[in-house]
């Protein structure tokens, strides 16, 4: 059985992929043994980030209605990234991606920090969809310096509805994870698909599951007045082509 990291940033770390290996086979008490019940953040969200919002130092991700963002990803092939609409949830505006990495997500910024929230779904267990909880993650912090670091804690449940009949109820299962963030570089100049960027952010992301030995790394780097126009993980590696922004 094939442990797999959710491409959308690696924001779920505890799932596992069965889809060429009998049922049977699911080792469901592993997956337990991984994950711990821990308490909720009063937003509801399951997520609580240690970091400072302070002034910004540009826009790293700039968000209005229509902005795309395509992308040559090792896992989804040519994909592209929309902005589609501004939705209020409790009370605090996000710009809705038409989808990012798979997952139906929203962008937000408040002061120097970029917030990406998440509902995961589409996870492949033969015969269970499988979705998450919302969580929301503090992505990027623009005015960070070289060697500054943030976090965010997540407390989220893990959902497995049977698709076929005959299947075994998998009661839901709670997640936590921590998601350590580093400035490495700011101020650089990047080429990605022959694109030559400048002012450039390179964030490193350092992602750990209370209980398990497993630990997961993903660069991202983003350009100022463009965005992210590259990452690479062990799930998933993309490169920015085009993007259009409003």
């Amino acid at each position: 059985m094939k442990k797999i990291l959710l491409p959308l940033l690696s924001l779920v770390l505890v799932l596992f992929s069965c889809n060429n290996e009998p049922l049977e086979d699911f080792d469901l008490e592993s997956l337990n043994d991984s994950t711990t019940t821990g308490s909720t953040s009063p937003t509801g969200l399951g997520s609580e980030s240690n970091v400072q919002e302070e002034a910004t130092s540009g826009d790293y991700w700039p968000r209005a209605i229509n902005n795309e963002w395509n992308f040559d990803s090792s896992y989804y092939g040519l994909v592209s990234y929309d902005m589609i609409s501004i939705e209020n949830i409790d009370g605090i505006d996000y710009y809705k991606f038409d989808q990012l990495f798979g997952a139906e997500a929203y962008l937000r910024k408040s002061g120097d920090v970029y917030y990406v929230r998440e509902n995961a779904s589409g996870f492949p267990i033969q015969g269970y969809d499988i979705s998450t909880s919302p969580l929301e993650i503090a992505l990027l912090k623009d005015s960070a310096q070289v060697g500054d670091t943030w976090s965010t804690s997540v407390d989220y449940v893990v959902t497995f509805t049977p698709t076929m009949e005959g299947l075994p109820e998998i009661p839901p299962t709670p997640v936590q994870a921590n998601y350590l963030f580093e400035m490495l570089g700011r101020d650089l100049t990047r080429v990605v698909e022959g694109t030559e960027y400048s002012d450039v952010l390179h964030v490193k992301l350092t992602l750990t599951v209370p209980g398990s030995t497993d630990v997961d790394y993903t660069d991202y780097y983003y350009a100022k007045n463009v965005g992210l126009i590259e990452y690479s993980g062990s799930a998933d590696q993309g490169t920015l082509t085009s993007f259009s922004l409003n």
